[in-house]
């Protein structure tokens, strides 16, 4: 399961947003992260980027993974055989 809140969330996702399209020049960037409960395997998060340049937009998208898997307020709690567990 993996828990946030959500307006804080949505507050940190659009600065992130606004730092990469600043930062590599993007013309537009999406993320899509989804929260609830998840199956293992289920797809989690999509980061989508538009620049004039490939490589800036390689470099934002794996930018805002890096903070995704870092720094993004989401809480994850694996629930398995022996109980639950925040990770």
């Amino acid at each position: 399961m993996l828990t946030c809140y959500p307006e804080l969330a949505i507050n940190q996702l659009t600065a992130i947003l606004a730092q990469a399209s600043t930062r590599f020049e993007l013309l537009d960037a999406t993320i899509i992260h989804r929260y609830g409960t998840l199956m293992a395997g289920e797809p989690v998060v999509q980061v989508m980027t538009l620049s004039v340049h490939r490589s800036a937009a390689f470099e934002a998208a794996e930018f805002l993974m890096d903070y995704l898997k870092t720094d993004a307020p989401f809480w994850k709690q694996e629930i398995g055989p022996d109980g639950t567990q925040w990770v």
